[in-house]
This record gives C-alpha cells, structure tokens and sequence, in this order.
C-alpha cells in the first residue's frame, strides 16, 4: 500500500509519498486533507484487511512505520506531554536506572556490564540550563514520535480483534537498527517550530547512547548497539498462553522472516522465477521458538552494512569497523562488547572470518564500499577501496544532475577546497552538490531554508548556516581550506565561518553528485534529498 520517505506531515515540503506504485503529488484528493503519517499507515492497514476479508483471502501485511526516523516529527501536542520530563535527570541517571530495570526484569544477564558514556558525549551535570533544555526538547519530540507510533500499533491490535482476525494472526514488531547517533553529541534542533513539518530534529550521539543502553555504537555499525533490537511476537491460535510474557534467548535475524512466513503458509520457496533460477532462502523458520525449541540453525549470522562486518556463531561473535582489524566477543559473557579477545584467541578469529569470507563471496557483499560506488574487487582491507587513478584536474565545472565517480570527481584529499553554484531555490531542502560519503567529504544544501555549508572528517560532522533564508535566484560560494576553515557568501557577500577539526585528508569512496547526494550521506539530512528548483552551475576548484 503506502510507502513515503523522511516526513511524517502532509504539509511536508517535498511529497515522497506513492501508493500502489504511483506517486501522489502535493494537493492530490486521492488523500485527506490533512495526516499525520503514523495515522495514515493504520488507516490504510486496516483498510487491505478489510479488503482481504471482502475477497476471503490471508492477508500479509507490512507496515513500514518511518517513526522515529530521522527528521523527527510529532503533534505540538504529543511533544508537549513530553517536555520537561528528561532534563530532570538527564542521560546519565536515566541510562543507570535503565541498566538496573534491564537487569531486574532480566531482560539482560548481569554479566553484561554498562558500557561507558563516549567520549564525545558530554556528562549531563557539565550543561547549562540551556543546553539541557535544549536537550530535553529534542527528546520530547523523540519520544512523542514513539508514543503515537504505539498508540497507533494499538489501534491496528484492536482492528483486528474487532474484526475476528487477531487469533490467528502472527504479529511480528521489530526495529531495522538501533538507535541513531547521526549528528553528534549535539543532536539537531532546527526550525521556528521544532517537531512540526518544516523543522529539523535529530536524537543525536547523546540520547542514542541512552537509546541504546547497555549497548555500544549505534545504527550504521554492526556492534550489538546497531544490530540487536527485540522482535515481539503474538500469535494466540501458535503460541502457548504458557510462553506469554516469557524471553527467547536464541539470536535471530531478519533472514529469518522469509522463511518464518514461507513455513507458516505452507509454501514452497520457488527455485526459479521467469527462467531464471533464485538463490535459496538465507534464513530459518523461527517457528521452533515460538514454542522455546531450538531454531536447528546450522549457519551463522552474518552482517555487511555500509562497509561495517560482523559474524556470530553461537556465542561468539566477531565485528570490525570499516578497514579496522577484526574483534572478537564471548556474548555470553559479555554482550556488551567490552573485552575483545581477538589477540588471545588468534585461531578463533581465524576461522570465523574466513567463514565471513566465504559467505561475503557467496552472498555479492564484496566489493566492500560498493554502496558508494566503489568499483574494486576484493576482500577485507586494501580491496575494498575503489581503485584506479584519481582525477589530477584541479577546475571542474559541473550541471545539473551529473554525477562523477571517485576517479573522475576531484581529487580533494589534502586540498583546499573551493566550490561556487548558481541556483534557484523553490523549496527549503535539498543538495546543490555533495562529494564523499559517511566518513569524509563536503556539502553545500539547503536546511529549513537556510544555506548550508558541511564537511565530514573521520565521519564528524562541521557545519556552517546562513542566517537567513534563502529563496530565488543566488550564487553561492564556500571554501574548505586545508587546516579546516570554513566559509560561506552568498552573493558575494560573507554569510559563516567555522572550523573543522581538520581538512579532508582521505580520499572518499563516493563520488560528487550534483542535485542530490545519493549512496553514502555526506551531512545528516535524509536520504531524500533531491534540489527543489534549477541548478544553473557548479564549479569546484582545488588548490594546493
């Protein structure tokens, strides 16, 4: 049925919203005047089952909530019920009495020690009054955004008991990743009125650490903080009122839910479709542990994403960053990932990542760095890097629309940085050109309507913002020197100025993109984030 990306307000600015495979522009009547996306998911739920039962056919319906996805949104309403309650303890007590109820109701095994607060992360008790407030904010929107999400699974529960259908229906609820710590420790607060459809709110490092207790990192990484998230399953007529309330200890994954459904249906996996032959499901049926039997599972578990690895086999489990040695857990003593006994147990590592290896090979994960255009072939290390012989230009003029690959983009690392874009802005978001991707690289964008200038260096995040906003027809220039100072014009007039930690000092894997930053994200907007309006010209030029 429906499906948008990255807003929850029918006022949105720019509509992503299809349904049946068709997209439905702004001021269609196909639509109510006026939704909230959590609600209108629920409608149209309850209307496909109802329109199975019209028709006396099962039914297999996916509600893809994007709450809480990143920009977060609520009703003024919701966040206010919210505000002021996390500032009275902030992220530090919350998440040592989150730890404590997790271990009294045990959910996890006292083994399992708390991992420490980042560094980046500021100890609560160190923020102003301001700053807490400001913190509090965002968490309120954060947690309205849940809120009317549960409400709302709530209202599709009780749909389908008031419909005879709750009985022998298999609900499965499940996150795709833990939570998100894109934007830093500071999180993003943006707009005249935060939370509603034309701001910009971002949890950020320091609620995701909370987010995430007792878990280290965060969506993006493949430790336990960005992969293990609960799956709650209700099936009254499958599950025994016996095991209600009761925890399964077996790790699971989303392969799995193939496979689940495929078995429950009594189907048969198809081995070819329209000539072609399919490749065998990955996954078992998680049927067995319904009923507290074991899954039979004769493989590992195996996660690439963007570039960050992991392998779990029974209780042990080996993780890697992106072009970082490998590291190697006993989650049964240590879930939290504290003790890595990679270089006491050398062979272990050894064989668990050649069965990553091998099942990286198999499964078409290799080339690593591929999700930004990477075009090498190879394993682990030196062959994830796309090759070839970077660009030497130092001007580019580029149009709209075009895209460069990492060889023909231009060869920033160690450079100044130099970019200038004739424009004609009709909307308040959108990327006017973008090189690089999730750990370094730079971006000129529209935010809310403001001008934006961001670099990205070991995956941190600068950024510099007009004052005002900024509509029509301008040009725009920005300047990335190499000790990492940052400056903006508008029209030939000085707007910001920043500092970045540093200038880019590797060569990023994506490409430029002009219009656009698609595959890896160089700032923390969403990932549609088309230019509303004409893009008449960029030009890009390096100095030494």
């Amino acid at each position: 049925h429906a499906a948008s990306g990255g807003f929850y307000f029918s006022e949105a600015p720019q509509s992503r919203l299809f349904l049946n495979g068709e997209r439905i522009e702004k001021g269609s009547t196909t639509l109510p005047q006026q939704w909230y996306s959590t609600d209108l998911w629920t409608d149209y739920g309850l209307k496909f089952v109802d329109e199975a039962k019209q028709a006396k056919k099962p039914f297999f319906l996916y509600v893809g909530e994007n709450a809480p996805h990143f920009p977060l949104q609520a009703p003024a309403a919701d966040i206010a019920r919210w505000r002021g309650k996390f500032k009275q303890q902030g992220w530090d007590k919350l998440r040592a009495a989150r730890y404590q109820r997790q271990l009294q109701s045990g959910i996890i095994d006292k083994k399992w020690p708390l991992s420490p607060r980042p560094d980046a992360v500021p100890a609560w008790d160190s923020l102003t009054p301001q700053q807490q407030d400001r913190f509090d904010q965002i968490m309120a929107t954060y947690a309205a955004v849940v809120e009317h999400m549960d409400t709302a699974i709530g209202r599709l529960v009780n749909g389908l008991k008031e419909r005879g259908e709750l009985d022998n229906t298999l609900i499965l609820f499940m996150s795709d990743n833990g939570g998100n710590a894109e934007s830093g420790a500071n999180g993003r607060l943006e707009g005249d009125n935060p939370g509603d459809a034309f701001s910009t709110v971002f949890v950020g490092q320091s609620w995701a650490t909370l987010n995430n207790t007792p878990f280290t990192r965060y969506k993006h990484y493949t430790d336990e903080g960005g992969i293990s998230t609960p799956l709650i399953a209700h099936w009254p007529k499958g599950i025994s009122k016996a095991r209600n309330g009761t925890l399964e200890r077996q790790p699971g994954h989303l392969v799995d839910i193939m496979a689940t459904c495929v078995d429950l249906a009594g189907a048969q996996y198809p081995k070819q479709f329209q000539g072609h032959q399919i490749r065998p499901m990955e996954g078992v049926s998680l049927r067995p542990a319904f009923a507290g039997k074991p899954l039979g599972r004769t493989q590992p578990l195996f996660w690439e994403h963007e570039s960050n690895l992991a392998i779990r086999d029974g209780n042990w489990k080996l993780v890697a960053l992106e072009n970082q040695p490998w590291r190697l857990y006993d989650l049964a003593a240590d879930r939290s990932e504290q003790k890595d006994l990679a270089a006491a147990q050398p062979q272990r590592v050894k064989e668990l990542s050649a069965k990553w290896d091998a099942w990286a090979a198999r499964a078409n994960v290799l080339p690593l760095g591929g999700w930004r255009g990477a075009e090498a072939k190879g394993k682990r290390g030196k062959g994830n890097q796309a090759g070839g012989a970077l660009s030497t230009a130092t001007h580019f003029e580029l149009k709209a629309n075009q895209r460069l690959t990492k060889t023909e983009a231009p060869a920033i690392a160690g450079r100044e940085i130099t970019v200038q874009a004739k424009f004609d802005a009709k909307g308040n978001d959108g990327v006017i050109v973008a090189q690089g991707g999730s750990n370094n690289g730079y971006t000129l964008y529209l935010s809310a309507g403001k001008l934006t200038f961001a670099v990205r260096t070991a995956n941190e995040i600068t950024r510099i913002v007009s004052t005002q906003t900024v509509t029509g027809v301008h040009t725009a220039q920005a300047k990335l020197g190499k000790d990492g100072n940052l400056t903006l014009w508008l029209d030939g007039t000085q707007i910001a100025t920043g500092k970045a930690p540093s200038g880019i000092g590797k060569m990023p894997n994506d490409g430029l993109d002009v219009g656009e930053d698609t595959n890896g994200l160089v700032s923390d907007y969403s990932d549609e984030n088309e230019f509303v309006g004409t893009i008449e010209s960029v030009a890009v030029d390096l100095g030494t």
